[in-house]
């Protein structure tokens, strides 16, 4: 696991255009927290070092704790940590909610949003050899030659005599329109508002023309990256939207869930090796969250709903790390990223129950998780063409490419106007989950593991109005030591195993 990790430090490093010294490495794998430190000296490294060296760690971990006494082990202690680490289970790297916004002026915060949003995927795309002579858009010259421009999407449209794609994108000194001729690979993309992209431009000769875009590039998961793998064979099990306080909870399959987690029946010697339970939001039901859903309601009180939560819960193995984020449906801010559930409301929790915000990252014996309820799709699924309900693993293979969630806005997925933007991937994930479709989807995307994790609530009325055609009570068990991952179908007594669709 300390070589897997190792190479994972490294390769995150590499992306953001940093190189990190051999003793700086070592202490951050002698660190309890090596993916949670390394992102925050990235975040906050000087714009333009190129280093990360072992006085900047030292300098981060002692704002990170306080002194304390030595003792006279630590005196005994080599000046320079061992690589040796023990494998921690559980290690929260990033949540994406970070606090209310500072800003009073509506304008300013979400300027203070985008503008977070641009210069961290922008400083992903830097120096790639697909952009050079990169410029701001205030600095371009046409009688330069070929030039790069890294700008965030304000608009698409097409010409109406010929079918260009014209695209206005924005960066921090100003505003450009980009033509993409109808016959070039590049107009055959798709553009989605608000997302960050990388162009390589021509000029024409002729005064007054506008540059024409010969290449894109997104800021994407690398092609070839190392991928994070617990030094053990344990496994994790992924779920999401139960949806207790329904009506349509399948109580029934979460019983056969319950049973197969402690043992009992066939395929104990998977149930064996489960350590962690991550759930994908829509914890419960709610209130007032579509048209007459009083109707579907089984706990008509969101406390009650939170509480029965605690119970359902605590029914799984003690010694089982379970981490919750919320979803829509939960009693949160709906703007995302959204907080943790209150203090209030996971009072009944079982102490083993990590709620976390809406999305977080985090890593599970070592292997990087990225959680997100999936309340995007409802925007995305429109904006892309092709894509769908029943499909949803496509979807997060374009949120991957956009090193984004939810990058729409103005749409159905409201966005809170924070200082960060915490909707960005980063780290890239070793395995992205979300729910939100109550359907169930399987995939890769270069090294990544996709989970669309399935619905433990029956068909409503409301959804047979809307077309949505659940595909519940599937369970991904993935094992951590290979991404190999097998499903299991608690529809019976007998967990069968499964494919994606059925």
């Amino acid at each position: 696991m300390a070589e897997s990790l190792r190479e994972h430090l490294v390769a995150y490093f590499e992306e953001h255009h940093t190189l990190v010294e051999a003793g700086a490495l070592q202490l951050l794998l002698s660190n309890h927290q090596p993916l949670l430190l390394s992102r925050e000296l990235v975040e906050h490294r000087v714009e333009g070092s190129p280093f990360v060296t072992v006085e900047m760690v030292e300098r981060a971990l002692a704002l990170r704790a306080p002194p304390r006494p030595s003792t006279p082990a630590d005196l005994r202690s080599s000046a320079r940590p061992q690589d040796v680490r023990v494998e921690v289970p559980f290690e929260l790297i990033r949540e994406g909610f970070i606090g209310p916004p500072v800003a009073s002026d509506p304008l300013a915060a979400y300027t203070a949003l985008f503008q977070s949003r641009y210069r961290s995927l922008a400083r992903l795309l830097r120096g790639r050899p697909e952009l050079p002579n990169l410029r701001p858009i205030s600095g371009l010259r046409a009688p330069d030659g070929p030039a790069s421009i890294i700008g965030l999407v304000r608009e698409v449209r097409t010409t109406p005599k010929r079918h260009h794609l014209l695209v206005t994108l924005d960066d921090e000194s100003g505003s450009i329109d980009v033509l993409l001729p109808h016959d070039s690979p590049a107009a055959r993309m798709t553009f989605l508002s608000d997302e960050v992209v990388g162009l390589r431009l021509q000029f024409s000769r002729e005064p007054g023309k506008i540059p024409r875009a010969v290449a894109v590039e997104r800021p994407d998961i690398p092609a070839v990256r190392p991928v994070g793998r617990a030094g053990r064979r344990r496994r994790a099990i992924f779920l999401s939207d139960l949806h207790i306080g329904s009506r349509s909870f399948l109580a029934e399959s979460w019983g056969h869930l319950v049973d197969f987690l402690h043992g009992h029946g066939p395929r104990a010697e998977i149930a064996a090796e489960i350590d962690h339970v991550v759930v994908a939001g829509d914890l419960v039901d709610g209130i007032g969250i579509y048209p007459q859903q009083e109707r579907d309601l089984a706990i008509a009180d969101v406390v009650e709903q939170y509480a029965e939560l605690g119970r359902r819960l605590s029914e799984l193995p003690e010694r089982m790390t379970i981490v919750v984020v919320p979803g829509n449906h939960d009693a949160v801010c709906p703007a995302e990223p959204q907080p943790a559930l209150p203090t209030g409301l996971r009072s009944s929790f079982p102490p083993n129950v990590h709620s976390l915000a809406n999305p977080s990252t985090f890593a599970l014996q070592g292997v990087v998780v990225e959680a997100y309820h999936g309340r995007s799709f409802d925007d995305l699924i429109p904006a892309i063409p092709g894509a769908s309900y029943s499909r949803p693993t496509e979807v997060m293979k374009r949120m991957l490419a956009m090193r984004h969630l939810a990058p729409i806005y103005g749409d159905r997925t409201p966005l809170a106007p924070l200082p960060r933007d915490g909707l960005v991937i980063d780290p890239a994930p070793d395995i992205l989950v979300t729910g939100h479709s109550h359907t169930y989807g399987v995939d890769r995307y270069r090294g990544v593991l996709l989970l669309n994790a399935s619905t433990w609530q029956a068909e409503t009325e409301y959804q047979r109005m809307r077309n949505i055609s659940p595909v519940p009570a599937r369970a991904a068990v993935v094992d951590l030591s290979t991404l190999d991952l097998v499903t299991l179908d608690f529809s019976t007594g007998d967990p069968k195993p499964a494919g994606p669709a059925g």
